[in-house]
């Protein structure tokens, strides 16, 4: 498990251990991109707009290995926000049309097999779930 704070530059201590948990793990390579990608969207967006004060936030990952499922928890004392209730992001039909953000959740339920979402004791609870590939 690794705890950091609700600052960007905790962002790359978090991909640092990522990289090590997974290799512990002996998770393949394109397993430890799609969770550090799809970390570094969840954890930006829960550093940028979960906290409604300027305090220090805990923020616990935690990467697991069951069987053939590998899982990471990104957990927060945040607001309530379940990324999987957003609308599916519509392509635009032009660059007028075009709206920033909203693609970090795209990203996520593209790249992994499944998430879930849990308030759980006052925190938000985020489960992304990957299938291992057989070797």
């Amino acid at each position: 498990m690794l705890t950091i704070v609700n600052h960007v530059p905790e962002i790359r201590r978090m991909s640092l251990w990522l990289d090590a948990a997974s290799r512990q793990l002996g998770l393949p390579a394109e397993l430890l991109f799609k969770f550090d990608l799809c970390a570094n969207e969840a954890v930006a967006n829960i550093i940028s707009y979960a906290f409604l004060d300027d305090d220090l936030h805990e923020i616990f990952l935690r990467l697991s290995l069951i069987g053939s499922l590998a899982s990471l928890e990104i957990e927060d004392d945040g607001i309530p926000f379940n990324p999987l209730d957003a609308p599916e992001h519509v392509q635009p039909a032009s660059l007028e049309e075009a709206q920033l953000g909203g693609l970090g959740i795209k990203l996520i339920r593209r790249h992994m097999d499944q998430c879930n979402y849990v308030r759980r004791n006052g925190r938000n609870v985020l489960k992304m779930t990957a299938i291992v590939p057989q070797s």
